[in-house]
């Protein structure tokens, strides 16, 4: 595929793809994809079982998937004695949690407890509540004005989140150390201050030599323990349906398997790990409000829970919603997945704008908000002013973060980067890459008065810097602005520009002399995070609020318990460990 070619309108499905076909779907031949390269290399590969056609095979309990969160279930499960089999379409075990950063988010964790901070219950629950579901948000109400259900799902993941890393911890499935230091994306000012502890409940794998690890390090530890406790992994399995009994219970799964079909039978329960339904085009444009250009999962996920989930009576929740990340445009259309999200654009003489030239947010906000503040809507035009975004940067920056994704090493070292001397060229560059590029944007363009807006938007922002205040966005005035750059993005050492950083050390004047670069970003997924809704025991419900026996989920093929907020960084692998542990305790009659 060429750079700039767009992608089919049915993404495709790489359930049935080689090992090496799965990674390149992915990207991962292209820089800043290391983590999930040395996840497929460290990956745990199960040797096949020989079934035939109609074979069937019993379990205690049934996993399906192979990421943080079906690992964590089958662990737990078989730690507990049970003889777990674990399903994985995919050629490779991991799934999306071998591809991300590792961290997981966990309220009153032992870091926290070993430095005496205290993480109070009540607190927690509120600040979650309010950020989760702001409009019901009632200080007054013993549930903080949520329904049962959503209050009891964040409840449980705080009295479960801490003990199940202690469980994990203890029997070798887990070694997390503290975090890099990164606070929560709100803060005690945020949210009437309800969160307490907004630094130390992030915390990232260890790696034996006592490095901090990643994705890649989380899963090689946790698939190895999962086979040193028995657990059968069974790669290229992919589940094509639940069997359930005249009750309408789930007593296991049909599977279509390199050798041929089978029937896997649990005789306590499915536990569902899976991922979203980011590379299903249909689900997406059925469900998505908004626009969605890609995601950084593995091409793997493609929603099939839901309709297994479905068949079986499942109520659904949350499913216009996704863990969100600006992406790389052109990568979008290049990759099936994206190799990495911009998780910050890096730098401070850099600003973001819109088609029409104005900034639109805080360019140093979380990744996650940043990309919702792409999908805005405008009703009097009417459109989506933001949907395309223009990271504007200079030669300074460009040099002084070469090598932060999505900066190249090189300035021009990607085909994504437009480069330009002055600022009329620069405009007319990104004009003529977005005509190149409409087949896949629905025909966006610059509004006629681009050019002569962004050249205000940059001398207005010119004077923030030298003043130190954002007056539009207040970038710069947010713990999280300021402490994440150097995990980011890093500055490097290039000495002909001796400046280090102005009054505000998020913003510095863009220089008045070229040249100057754009990159077109859009937004995406980290993955999706709808789907059936389940209980605070994991179980999957029926419409009625009725638990279906037998059936269990956790990670993002769920109903995420977040609802669509996005706590801080860690809370996705945080919520799947903590919730794949709930099924399997409460399968195994623990919990």
């Amino acid at each position: 595929m060429t750079d700039r070619q767009q992608q089919p309108a049915e993404l495709p499905v790489a359930s049935r793809v080689s090992r090496r076909g799965f990674l390149a779907a992915g990207g991962v031949a292209v820089a800043g994809a290391s983590t999930w390269a040395s996840a497929a290399e460290a990956s745990t590969q199960a040797s096949h079982a020989d079934p035939l056609n109609g074979e069937m095979r019993v379990a205690d309990i049934v996993v399906v998937g192979s990421g943080a969160a079906a690992t964590s279930a089958a662990i737990t499960a078989a730690i507990e004695g049970a003889h777990v089999i674990q399903l994985e379409k995919a050629p490779i075990t991991g799934g999306t949690s071998a591809k991300s950063g590792g961290g997981i988010w966990i309220p009153n964790n032992f870091w926290l407890k070993e430095n005496g901070i205290d993480d109070p219950r009540t607190p927690f629950l509120a600040y979650c509540a309010q950020y989760s579901f702001p409009h019901l948000f009632d200080a007054a109400s013993p549930t903080f004005g949520l329904d049962r259900n959503s209050f009891e799902l964040i409840a449980a993941f705080y009295d479960n989140a801490s003990p199940m890393l202690d469980w994990l911890t203890k029997n070798g499935a887990l070694k997390m150390g503290k975090g890099i230091g990164l606070p929560d994306f709100y803060d005690y000012g945020v949210l009437d201050g309800w969160n307490r502890v907004p630094r130390g409940r992030g915390l990232f794998p260890r790696r034996d030599d006592g490095q901090t690890g990643f994705g890649a390090e989380l899963m090689r530890r946790m698939t190895e323990r999962a086979a040193a406790l028995g657990v059968e992994t069974l790669t290229e399995h992919e589940v094509l349906g639940l069997q359930a009994d005249a009750s309408g219970a789930v007593r296991g799964v049909d599977v279509r398997s390199p050798g041929g079909t089978m029937r896997f039978g649990a005789r306590r329960g499915v536990i569902f790990g899976t991922g979203g339904f980011t590379y299903n085009r249909a689900l997406l444009n059925l469900h998505m409000k908004e626009p969605v250009f890609g995601g950084c999962g593995v091409p793997t996920n493609t929603g099939d829970f839901v309709g297994m989930a479905g068949a079986v009576g499942a109520k659904f929740g949350n499913m216009a919603s996704a863990w969100r990340s600006q992406i790389v445009l052109e990568e979008a259309l290049q990759y099936v997945t994206v190799p990495s999200p911009m998780w910050i654009p890096p730098g401070d003489s850099m600003i973001m704008v819109n088609r029409h030239g104005h900034r639109f947010v805080n360019e140093k906000r979380n990744y996650h908000d940043r990309s919702r503040a792409q999908l805005a809507y405008d009703a009097n035009v009417p459109e989506f002013p933001n949907q395309i975004a223009f990271v504007i940067y200079d030669q300074r920056n460009a040099e002084l973060y070469a090598g932060s994704h999505p900066f190249p090493n090189d300035p021009t070292g990607s085909d994504y980067v437009i480069k330009a001397e002055d600022w009329p060229s620069l405009v007319a560059a990104i004009a003529a890459r977005l005509k190149e590029l409409g087949s896949a944007t629905g025909g966006i363009s610059l509004a006629p008065d681009f050019g002569q807006v962004l050249e205000t938007t940059v001398s207005r922002f010119n004077g923030f810097a030298q003043t130190g205040l954002d007056s539009d966005f207040g970038r710069g005035s947010f713990p999280y602005d300021i402490e994440t750059a150097g995990s980011y993005a890093a500055r490097q050492p290039v000495a002909r520009w001796k400046d280090t950083v102005g009054p505000n050390p998020a913003l510095y004047p863009i220089a008045g002399e070229g040249p100057y670069y754009a990159i077109i970003v859009g937004p995406g997924t980290l993955d999706t995070n709808g789907g059936p809704v389940i209980d605070k025991h994991a179980r999957v419900l029926r419409h009625d609020g009725t638990p279906i026996d037998g059936l269990y989920g956790a990670g993002n093929c769920i109903a995420s318990p977040s609802h669509d907020a996005y706590y801080a960084a860690g809370v996705t692998l945080g919520l799947g460990l903590t919730f794949g542990f709930i099924a399997a305790r409460h399968a195994m009659g623990r919990g």
